[in-house]
């Protein structure tokens, strides 16, 4: 990540604060300390005093706006639910209320609202059917203070009556209204419903057949989100199966589970759920995001992970780059998240690092590598792959550029229009690959079919049997050298399948950093043979 930038482009102000900033003291403490309450309070101010743009949130925030923030409250102490996995409470799991109330106290302090409402339609409680009669909002949250939603709402109200309060998106008015492209890009909804699902142990996570099941026509939204001014949104920093779950995923609590029965939360995994949330994050991108790591969840999340102290507050009015910076926080590779990228492509910012600048802590000094998450069926977070490919089904065929949807490369399905009828008996595809400079990365390769990887005209991974793919079969490791590399794959003999992934990794199993994919229009070498 770089920390400033030199570029002419347009940037996006990230700010990351954490408890170890000396500007802190006497609150500083190390970043996996148990925090008081008013070192949490210290930590979120900065944050936001850091963030200097002309969309800093109390630039944002006019006196006659209807503010709400967006916390994630999934779970709650007061239900025998997720909250209690392993019969151990799961604080990472939620927002913390310590940092709901710092933002509370920092918007009525700089720049007041008219109504400052804390919005969420919880997924595992409902308004009053937890113990007690007690839920999400009325329940004290024992590793936050004690401190409750309601009991926020009644502190403030005391010095600014009838501004803040609560509103549980379960129970909201709805409106069904299709998914809005509030950017001119000509991207309505993204989710297909009864989109056909690949096989996770074969292609890993969150692979769909393309063009399968139908475009969404809209959703069931409640109507504080479409009526509001202003959205912040307040997630925990948490992994997920499909990288992290922060801002814009903090999205799926929008999607009400209503008591008319007319919509449930969990119609958003009726497709592509990283589709889904970033369509129901159109309907009113966030206006300003603040990412909170004092009580964080690593390994399998977002529900099933474990508890950790991380202090940092990653903040912005930019949704994907806070996303992205979060991401990068614990170790992801940004660009190998997909929500990130369909985020990008409607507009509602960028996960290009060289177009984010980062103030207050050193990404560096603030960074800590989370477990991934593997999901139900321990099927783990895969790089993206690169998707743009060159691609003929002979020598002595012109090259085509193709685009896939999924980092399985589907030849039978991308060379359709030249051979209708049938699967392709077998396929060559290039991309050069442009290296900042000599770096070692490993190659995530495997096909349905016989296949022959080269990279710069050596072969690094060949099967010459005909099998199934399996996400990751070969593991090889490879040097690229600085400047342009030429990568060539050759798959034949496939049966009712022919495709590939050929992905470069770093150790980790990342999409590798410091690289460029280019489908250039004449590839540099002649195709491999197998």
């Amino acid at each position: 990540m770089t920390e400033r930038l030199s570029t002419s482009d347009p940037v996006s102000l990230v700010s990351i604060a954490s408890s170890t900033d000396e500007e802190l003291t006497p609150h500083t403490a190390a970043l996996d300390a148990s925090l008081t309450g008013e070192q949490v309070d210290a930590v979120v101010r900065r944050a936001l005093d850091l963030d200097t743009s002309e969309r800093a949130l109390h630039r944002l925030v006019r006196p006659t706006d209807w503010v709400v923030l967006k916390p994630n409250i999934v779970t709650s102490p007061t239900h025998d639910c997720s909250y209690w996995r392993g019969g151990v409470a799961h604080p990472g799991q939620v927002t913390d209320l310590r940092v709901m109330r710092s933002l509370v106290a920092y918007l009525l302090e700089r720049c007041p609202p008219r109504r400052l409402s804390i919005a969420e339609g919880g997924a595992e409680w409902q308004r009053g059917n937890g113990k007690d009669g007690l839920d999400g909002w009325t329940c004290t949250w024992p590793d936050f203070d004690n401190l409750s939603y309601t009991g926020i709402v009644e502190e403030f109200g005391r010095s600014h009556p009838g501004v803040v309060d609560i509103v549980d998106l379960n129970e909201d008015e709805i409106r069904f209204l299709p998914v809005p492209d509030p950017h001119d890009t000509g991207i309505g909804a993204l989710q297909r419903v009864g989109a056909k699902r690949r096989s996770e142990d074969r292609y890993g996570r969150w692979d769909f057949v393309p063009g399968t099941g139908e475009l969404r026509q809209g959703y069931h939204i409640p109507a504080t989100v479409v009526d509001c001014d202003v959205i912040v949104s307040v997630p925990a920093l948490k992994t997920h199966s499909c990288a992290t779950t922060l801002a814009i995923k903090n999205y799926v609590g929008i999607l009400p589970t209503h008591p008319s029965g007319v919509v449930k939360k969990g119609q958003v995994h009726d497709g592509d759920f990283q589709k889904g949330f970033v369509d129901l994050f159109s309907y009113h991108p966030a206006d300003y995001s603040v990412i909170e790591g004092f009580w964080s969840t690593e390994g399998n999340g977002p529900q099933w992970g474990d508890n950790l102290r991380h202090n940092v507050v990653v903040a912005g009015a930019d949704p994907v780059a806070v996303d992205a910076v979060g991401s990068e926080l614990i170790g992801y590779n940004a660009a190998d998240i997909d929500y990130l990228h369909y985020a990008a492509a409607k507009g509602f910012g960028t996960f290009d690092l060289d177009r984010i600048q980062l103030t207050g802590t050193p990404l560096s000094q603030a960074f800590r590598r989370f477990d991934t998450a593997r999901g139900r069926k321990d099927v783990p977070f895969t790089a993206r792959g690169n998707r743009r490919w060159q691609v003929r089904l002979d020598e002595a065929a012109d090259w085509q550029s193709v685009e896939s949807e999924e980092r399985y490369i589907d030849l039978a399905q991308l060379l359709q229009p030249q051979t209708p009828d049938q699967t392709p008996d077998q396929a060559w595809a290039a991309v050069t690959v442009e290296a900042q400079a000599d770096m070692a990365g490993v190659l995530w390769a495997s096909a349905d079919g016989a296949f022959r990887v080269e990279l710069n005209g050596e072969m690094v991974a060949e099967r010459q049997d005909v099998a199934e793919h399996r996400l990751g079969e070969y593991k090889v490791d490879v040097q690229l050298r600085a400047g342009r590399n030429s990568l060539r794959v050759h798959v034949r003999g496939g049966g009712d399948s022919l495709g590939f992934t050929a992905i470069l990794c770093d150790g980790h199993g990342y999409g590798l950093r410091g690289i460029r994919h280019a489908a250039v229009p004449e590839p540099a070498a002649e195709p491999v043979t197998a």
